[in-house]
Formats: C-alpha cells, sequence, structure tokens
C-alpha cells in the first residue's frame, strides 16, 4: 500500500490515518511509541501512548510518558516485543524535516528507526511506521528544544490517536461485517 502524508490541521487526517491502519492491522498488533518526555521535541511518541492507554484498546502499547521507550532502553523493549510474536508492529516516532514539511504526519509500510536523524545508531522496530515531522532539521538543537511547541506535539499525537482508534474500529468493523455476510451465506 502507497504511504500516506497528511498535515495534522487537514480535517481527513484521522480519516486518512484510520483507513490505511484499518486495512493494515491484525488482531495480534502492538504499538511502540518511542520518545521521551524529557524533551518536547522528542516527546510525540509517548505522548500518543498516553493518549492511546486511556482508549481502552484491546492492543498491547509500548512508550508513554510514564513509562518511555527511548534510546537508553528501547533495545530491551525490542528484544521484549519480538519473543512475543505479534502479527504487526506499529512504531510511532517524532522525525525532523524541512519547515515546509512541519506538521505532517506520514504513514507508511516499514519500520522506524529511532534516532537516524541526530546520528544515533538504535535498533530498527515496526512493521508499519507513523512518524510526525515536528520541527525543522536545519535548526540546532539548542533551538529546537526552545522553539518547539507542546501545542503542536499534542495536537499532533492527538490526530495520530484518533487515528489509530478509527483504524481499530474499521478493522473490527470489517471482520464483522465478513462474519455476518458468512453466516448469511451458509442458510
Amino acid at each position: 500500500m502507497n504511504p500516506i502524508e497528511v498535515h495534522y490541521k487537514n480535517s481527513f487526517a484521522t480519516i486518512k490515518i484510520g483507513h490505511y491502519l484499518g486495512s493494515q492491522m491484525s488482531n495480534n498488533s502492538a504499538i511502540v511509541c518511542i520518545g521521551t518526555d524529557k524533551c518536547i521535541v522528542d516527546s510525540l511518541g509517548p505522548l500518543t501512548g498516553t493518549l492511546l492507554s486511556k482508549e481502552n484498546l484491546d492492543i498491547d502499547i509500548y512508550g508513554t510518558l510514564e513509562k518511555p521507550v527511548h534510546a537508553m532502553n528501547i533495545n530491551d523493549y525490542v528484544k521484549s516485543i519480538k519473543k512475543k510474536n505479534y502479527s504487526k508492529i506499529i512504531a510511532i516516532d517524532a522525525c525532523l524535516s524541512n519547515k515546509k514539511n512541519q506538521g505532517i504526519i506520514e504513514v507508511r509500510e516499514g519500520p522506524i528507526t529511532p534516532g537516524k536523524g541526530i546520528g544515533k545508531i538504535l535498533p530498527e522496530i515496526g512493521d508499519l511506521s507513523i512518524i510526525g515531522v515536528v520541527d525543522s532539521s536545519d535548526k540546532e538543537f539548542h533551538d529546537l528544544v526552545q522553539d518547539t511547541r507542546l501545542s503542536l506535539i499534542y495536537e499532533m499525537a492527538q490526530i495520530i490517536c484518533e487515528g489509530i482508534v478509527m483504524g481499530i474500529k474499521m478493522k473490527f468493523l470489517a471482520e464483522d461485517d465478513y462474519s455476518e455476510q458468512a453466516s448469511i451465506s451458509s442458510l
């Protein structure tokens, strides 16, 4: 499936994210939200994880504000998650790009390589990736920390969370519809 890119303020953002994920998710999925709560520019993942954990979803969620998945512990999480044999892992992380892409959410097949944008070598994770462009890669780190607004991160996290919830609902509605059609055709 082709990747999607949508600005978080686009009125169809949650629908586009949900539609993409609904067709890709399985019953044995997990969500890994990467980042740290100690730095606003890198808090998109854990904030999304916290919002998702309040939705009472029947899906494993790793990485919240309280228990983030970050550079210091990601190796342990990757080992633990691989042992669980999930059929689909959705990874979420913030990234830097050019200023015109700020606010873009990209959903695509394939893993995320956390820390790549700042030169860290960390393990890849995910079958599906959700990446939020939170600021410009042209800035110095000090400026990123000072300039990135929490409101942007929070609104992007809300859109991603709503899109995931919609994707899960679409997946289960499609399965219910399929089950209903199967039972009708067996009559």
